[in-house]
């Protein structure tokens, strides 16, 4: 119990207590000619606890008291009724109050010492309402149709797009389509009959410009089951200049070379036939020469992909070259992997990596496809920068940084057997996200980004601003400017949140001196829309916030002072002993 007390005036604690020591030896001081007697003693345990109470009245002490507040149960969207029941069961005077977003949970005239919250849960932006109370969280089912998705918000013209998700509860024979602006189908899957099933669509952009996407579920007799947007901003295609440089011919840069020239980049390549012999093909590129290569030879390119043989046999002044193309020039460089690169222990091309008798692995988000994998795995250390993950979350591509440049490798082997088993969208996405990480050469005066795939009226829609402008100013299309807090570990990155009023597209405006000089567009959905996906998102917010307070048996505690009075007679009445005790003395 008394580890339970806690103080009012904790900062007193220490004056307080070297003033009341004080006290105490002054008057030891002061009675130490009876030193040794019992009336000295007596006197002395009587002046330490007038001291204490008197220190009591000043620290006011309070200790925790178990609130009286009924139980209540939370009524959520999604909720059980037969768990409401087993509640009302066991918990006769249970409160029972609907939940809406954004309104008072509890009103001035009721508390609850416990609370239970059923259904999809509350707003995450509601959680400081319960800080209070013991929460216990009764989850409803889990919803159907998409709870999961995933898809690339700021793909190019010329890519492939996926759109990838996990469908709950799917009924045999409906089936997922694609649909593009003017509902015209583009892609399908069919659902299976059992818990969960992985889906992919796919379609290739041609144009740039905002488009409305949307996936349509559709019955075994074509009648729409539910409908929903996705918006998609497509970017004009910056073709990016690639200097290829292998030892020997192989098939992997066979397949790579044709997937580039397919998407608009430039690519030159050079490649060793014989000895001091070598081959050159050119791609949406003139022929230039290549000769020694040299800092100022590399400076026409933005990524250089060499394999381990080239990397081994350039000399110094070569590899001093591409080391300052990559630190001042912002150079990437992918190094295609063998067995041999993974023992390299310093260099450009050396990274940290354990062995591993895995010889297969597979995608983060596709765990059915598999891949070649060299018998070696990436540390996970704060140096390197993960590109791709399998489906165990272990990193099997990763860049580190040098300089302003990147230099990157993976520990999969012959992506080009991707395309051979008819998986040419997965190796697409796979060399598309690679290039885009290492391919920055010239960074982006404005970046905007945003990790939200949906977002409604007056709900919170959090964006990242990434400019060398100092203190940038960003406006909502209605005008009104939008608060911004910089990142204190990243230089030029700001955030901020804005709660859009209308459905449909919306943008953000970048504005220096009255002119607009950068926007992001944003897709704004109605609420009917995704209600699968945002239900989950907030089943798994509120298990998350809440399981920490799991538990129905604990009791909230509040706390309440001890009375001062107590205190103050308990001081009075010693304070009288110390009074009237010489008096008794003389007389006897």
């Amino acid at each position: 119990m008394i580890n339970e007390v806690t103080f009012l005036n904790n900062s007193w604690i220490w004056q307080t207590v070297l003033i009341g020591i004080l006290l105490w030896v002054i008057f030891i001081w002061k009675e130490f000619s009876q030193f040794g007697t019992l009336r000295f003693w007596t006197k002395s345990a009587i002046a330490l606890l007038a001291i204490i109470a008197l220190s009591m009245i000043a620290l006011q002490p309070t200790i925790p008291i178990k609130k009286k507040g009924i139980k209540m149960a939370l009524l959520t969207n999604g909720f059980n009724q037969n768990q409401l029941d087993s509640l009302k069961k066991v918990h006769k005077k249970l409160k029972i109050k609907r939940y809406e977003n954004n309104h008072p949970i509890f009103d001035n005239s009721s508390t609850s010492d416990s609370v239970f919250v059923l259904g999809n849960g509350v707003a995450s932006f509601d959680f400081w309402q319960l800080d209070s109370s013991y929460v216990n969280y009764l989850k409803g089912t889990i919803p159907t149709g998409i709870i999961k998705f995933k898809y690339d918000k700021q793909p190019t013209v010329g890519e492939s797009i996926s759109f990838k998700g996990l469908y709950s509860n799917s009924k045999k024979g409906n089936r997922l389509v694609l649909e593009g602006p003017g509902q015209i189908g583009l892609d399908s899957v069919f659902l299976i009959s059992n818990n969960e099933q992985e889906f992919e669509l796919s379609t290739k952009l041609t144009v740039e410009g905002k488009y409305l996407f949307s996936i349509v579920e559709k019955d075994t007799l074509n009648n729409n089951i539910r409908r929903d947007p996705i918006p998609v901003v497509v970017s004009s295609s910056i073709p990016i200049k690639i200097l290829i440089l292998n030892e020997s011919p192989t098939f992997e840069t066979k397949y790579l070379k044709n997937y580039l020239a397919e998407i608009g980049h430039e690519v030159v390549i050079k490649t060793k036939i014989t000895k001091n012999r070598y081959k050159y093909e050119y791609f949406n590129s003139n022929q230039k020469s290549i000769g020694k290569i040299s800092k100022k030879s590399l400076a026409s390119f933005d990524i250089v992909i060499l394999d381990y043989n080239s990397l081994k046999k350039l000399n110094k002044n070569t590899l001093f070259a591409i080391e300052n193309s990559v630190k001042e020039d912002g150079l990437g460089i992918f190094i295609q992997p063998d067995n041999n690169l993974f023992r390299l222990k310093n260099g450009i091309g050396s990274f940290d990596f354990s062995t591993t008798k895995n010889l297969q692995t597979t995608f983060f988000n596709q765990p059915k496809i598999k891949l070649t994998q060299y018998p070696y795995a990436f540390k996970n250390e704060f140096r390197i920068h993960p590109i791709h993950r399998n489906k165990d979350s272990k990193i099997i591509s990763a860049y580190k940084r040098l300089g302003h440049g990147r230099i990157a490798t993976t520990v999969v082997g012959n992506t080009f057997e991707l395309v051979l088993n008819g998986y040419a969208n997965t190796y697409q996405e796979f060399w598309s996200t690679l290039i885009k990480k290492i391919g920055n050469k010239v960074p982006s005066a404005v970046k905007w980004e945003s990790d939200a795939i949906i977002t409604y009226p007056d709900h919170p829609f959090t964006f990242k601003l990434r400019t060398a402008i100092p203190k940038p100013k960003v406006k909502t299309i209605d005008g009104f400017e939008i608060s911004l807090l910089e990142n204190i570990n990243l230089n030029n990155t700001w955030t901020g949140v804005t709660y859009p009023k209308n459905t449909g597209w919306n943008n953000l405006n970048l504005s220096l001196q009255q002119d607009s000089i950068a926007s992001f567009n944003y897709f704004v959905s109605d609420t009917t829309h995704w209600q699968s996906l945002y239900n989950y998102k907030r089943i798994q917010k509120n298990n998350r916030n809440f399981e920490n307070f799991s538990s129905i048996s604990k009791q909230a505690k509040s706390k309440q002072l001890i009375n001062p009075i107590t205190f103050f007679i308990l001081f009075l009445i010693c304070m009288g002993y110390l009074w009237v005790e010489p008096k008794i003395s003389k007389i006897s």
